[in-house]
């Protein structure tokens, strides 16, 4: 298994400027927690902005989704959970 190389960073294009990332300072990724006291406003942008990131996301890695949720779908009854009768939630 090979380590990724510290400092390296994706050079992927964003698809709305058409740019790499060229900023060495940022992280990978951020965290967030989503807070419990936002306004019906303020919770309505975030759900915009998640959409627009989601059809974002879709644009770039739509084949690689598409063949991943492909092969869930392909997977053998075996790689199913059991679950018995007395434990159903209806």
């Amino acid at each position: 298994m090979t380590r990724p190389r510290k400092g390296k960073r994706a050079t992927h294009s964003c698809p709305i400027c058409a740019q790499p990332n060229t900023d060495r300072t940022l992280p990978y990724t951020i965290p967030c927690a989503i807070p419990t006291y936002w306004s019906p406003e303020t919770a309505l942008a975030v759900f915009e902005l998640i959409d627009e990131m989601r059809d974002i996301v879709s644009a770039v890695y739509r084949t690689a989704i598409e063949d991943a949720a492909r092969s869930r779908c392909n997977s053998s009854p075996a790689d199913l959970p059991v679950i018995p009768d007395d434990e159903l939630p209806f």
